[in-house]
C-alpha cells in the first residue's frame, strides 16, 4: 500500500512480514480490515496500524492503543 493511496483516517497501513516479539501494543490477527475495525469497536481500542502479511487464513494484523484520557 502506498502513501499515496490511504485514507486520511489516522490509520497506518502497510504490507510485509510482521514480528510480534518485539511489538508492544495489543494486537490480533483477522480476516479484512473491516474486521479490525468491529474488534476495536467491541472492545473500545483505537485500530491504529493495520499489516497486511498476504498469509492464509488470517492475513491482516490489528494493532490498537488505548483511547486517551479524555
Amino acid at each position: 500500500m502506498s502513501g499515496s493511496n490511504q485514507p486520511d483516517d489516522g490509520i497506518e497501513r502497510v504490507e510485509g512480514e510482521f514480528d510480534y516479539s518485539t511489538e508492544e501494543r495489543y494486537w490480533l490477527p483477522a480476516a479484512s480490515e473491516e474486521r479490525c475495525k468491529r474488534i476495536g469497536r467491541k472492545r473500545g481500542m483505537r485500530l491504529v496500524k493495520v499489516v497486511d502479511t498476504k498469509k492464509n487464513p488470517l492475513p491482516i494484523i490489528c494493532i490498537f492503543e488505548d483511547y486517551p484520557d479524555e
